[in-house]
């Protein structure tokens, strides 16, 4: 277990753990709340939906009811009282994901108004597992928003992005420039955000840098090393984190290339790994 703690919290979130157990999850203790909140409200007013706006929301992600450790948790009943319209319950609770509930919810909004799908990225494939297995297609209100995290990890399987893509593509029919994909970790106060299959982009309060894992320099532009993060928005805490993330830079972003050898899967897509219903 990794403790960040330079002082009194006013909030512990914990990580869902990785692949080798609990133990070895993160535990970020975070002095003021607020300025996490600012940062997610502000990071994914920049990548999703403007400050103001207000959608339907369908959720299939970690809320904090449910999981009230998870810092995805937090943030995500942050962006449901900031945007959304309704109160439908997360699909996604402490014994996993509910498949069908999530499906009927779908088809329960087909034709209405635009929606925001968000979703850990396991749960939204096993979704589709259940879509194809009985030949069904959700229609998705026009100008509905897909909104994932978390990638393969905690599913069966492990997809390049663009797979994944295609998958949604064939059960609901949203093309990928309505497609955002989030990146985040308990760790950091901040997120960075993709379209499609481009790259990762944070916001201007976030340097990431790729670093040779051996010697911790910098690597030129397109150069493959494990990923360094410096948030200022971790004020009060644990200003940079050095991952075994993998990736390089593109397009003036940050692609993500998988985990180092011998790096254990984590994130919040392990939350789905249980399927209840």
């Amino acid at each position: 277990m990794s403790v960040l703690a330079c002082g009194p919290a006013e909030r512990v979130y914990r990580s869902s753990g990785t692949t080798a157990g609990a133990d070895r999850c993160a535990v970020h203790h975070v002095p003021d709340a607020g300025i996490y909140r600012a940062a997610a409200l502000a990071g994914f007013a920049r990548a999703v939906l403007p400050s103001g706006s207000r959608r339907r929301l369908v959720v299939a992600a970690p809320e904090r009811a449910t999981h009230p450790f998870s810092s995805l948790g937090e943030m995500v009943t942050w962006v449901r009282t900031a945007y959304d319209v309704d109160c439908i319950p997360s699909c996604l609770d402490a014994n996993g994901v509910d498949v069908e509930r999530l499906a009927h919810t779908l088809d329960s909004v087909a034709g209405g108004e635009a929606i925001v799908l968000l979703a850990v990225t396991s749960a939204l494939l096993r979704l589709a597992d259940w879509a194809e297995a009985r030949q069904h297609r959700f229609s998705l209100p026009a100008g509905s928003l897909i909104v994932d995290t978390g990638g393969c990890k905690g599913y069966e399987r492990d997809f390049e992005r663009v797979e994944v893509l295609a998958r949604y593509r064939r059960i609901v029919d949203v093309p990928p420039e309505r497609i955002v994909n989030e990146y985040g970790m308990t760790e950091l106060a901040s997120q960075l955000y993709a379209t499609g299959n481009g790259p990762l982009y944070p916001p201007p309060w976030l340097r990431v840098l790729v670093c040779d894992l051996t010697t911790g320099r910098e690597l030129p532009p397109g150069t493959v090393g494990c990923l360094r993060f410096f948030d200022l928005a971790n004020l009060g805490s644990v200003l940079a984190i050095q991952t075994e993330d993998v990736g390089r830079v593109r397009d003036g972003g940050i692609e993500i290339l998988g985990r180092a050898p011998g790096a254990v899967a984590r994130g919040c897509s392990l939350l789905a790994n249980e399927v209840a219903g």
